[in-house]
């Protein structure tokens, strides 16, 4: 028997007799791990009987099923258990994970980016810059899994080339949201997805501010970079400051509602974060061939297309922001049909695009 299907049995056991999380951390630390849990409860002076006759008769149900080669259990008791989130409140006694390199949790520094479920094009973009950033000084980035700012996130770490890890609220072999099937395949390859959850569980609401505990208990600051007034996110925030963890906010419009929490963040203490220097635990950006590389390749990338001084003056208004005509045409300083000519030429050389009637940069418009 597989220690994955004894966790899943003890898991099982477990909460079918109200034994909390807790006390199941308790009796792993006492056993020294899931193999030796049935040996620890037999040797006991005092046996739990009813622990015992359950645990192997749902062990011998788990035996005639089959999982995944790739899924495994981590217990509390196990030197692999990811080191941070060990020192929190109740951490979790058992993760069920899926990866490729689970050991990469335990790297010098780990960031948490999360936000809005509808993101505006500004939190599109800020959570793309600050994400990549991370990603490229080889931090790895864990968040929820979730539809908008999460997925992002997980998104832009990998294809930077960087690790990320998702926390689900359900269970391994459980899709949600279903759209994002392959984004987890591609974190399985680059880090893993993690649950407290036994696999096969469906999500439900009240399972999120579960996940969201060990999603601040991972990292070493979370970063919230568009969350509205009403958004979830400050669950996880509040878990963070309950941790000692660093809570980092990106400042947004006060026009728009979208970065409210954002702004509660800050006022309430969080770090306010304007670029990758205001975020804390971060290595030193390595100066690299590589990136000497990337930075003369986007230099003719952008002197192929021979662009004129105007051309070059919008570019750099939309380096900082997205922008509407108006906001382009104050910020350059040209005439409104002017900006409508010069952005219509950018679009079609493909440094510009339009999103939601902002302009905004393409990923090889960088200057």
């Amino acid at each position: 028997m597989t220690d994955l299907q004894l966790a899943i049995a003890f898991i099982t056991v477990c909460a079918r007799l109200g034994i909390g999380n807790g006390e199941r951390g308790k009796l792993l630390l006492k056993a020294g791990g899931i193999g030796r849990i049935m040996e620890y409860l037999e040797s006991c002076g005092d046996p739990p009987a009813v622990l015992i006759r359950g645990l192997k008769e749902e062990a011998d149900r788990q035996r005639r099923r089959s999982y995944p080669a790739p899924w495994e259990a981590v217990t509390l008791a196990d030197a692999s258990y990811p080191e941070r989130l060990r020192h929190i409140s109740l951490p979790p006694a058992i993760l069920f994970v899926s990866g490729m390199n689970m050991a990469a949790i335990n790297s010098p520094a780990v960031i948490a980016v999360i936000g809005s479920r509808r993101p505006s094009v500004y939190g599109i973009e800020v959570t793309r810059k600050l994400t990549a950033a991370i990603a490229a000084r080889g931090v790895p980035v864990v968040s929820g899994g979730a539809r908008g700012i999460d997925a992002l996130a997980h998104r832009t770490a990998l294809q930077k080339g960087g690790i990320s890890f998702a926390v689900l609220g359900n269970g391994l072999g459980v899709t949600y949201p279903p759209e994002h099937k392959a984004l987890f395949a591609e974190i399985e390859k680059s880090g893993a997805l993690i649950s407290e959850f036994i696999p096969g569980t469906a999500p439900r609401r009240n399972y999120f501010p579960a996940r969201n505990r060990i999603l601040a208990g991972l990292c070493d600051a979370v970063l919230v970079t568009e969350a509205s007034g009403a958004s979830g996110t400050l669950i996880t925030a509040g878990f963070a400051g309950d941790y000692g963890r660093d809570v980092l906010a990106v400042p947004g419009s006060i026009l728009s509602g979208s970065s409210r929490s954002c702004h509660n963040l800050i006022r309430d203490g969080a770090i306010l974060v304007q670029d990758t220097d205001d975020i804390p635990h971060l290595p030193p950006a390595a100066f690299s061939k590589n990136k000497v590389k990337d930075e003369q390749e986007g230099r003719i990338s952008l002197s192929c297309h021979q662009l004129s001084d105007e051309e070059l003056l919008l570019l750099q208004a939309l380096e900082n922001a997205p922008r509407t005509l108006t906001g382009l045409a104050e910020a350059s300083g040209l005439e409104r049909g002017r900006v409508l000519s010069l952005v219509a030429s950018l679009t079609k050389k493909g440094l510009v695009r339009t999103i939601r009637g902002l302009y905004t940069l393409c990923n090889h418009g960088s200057l």
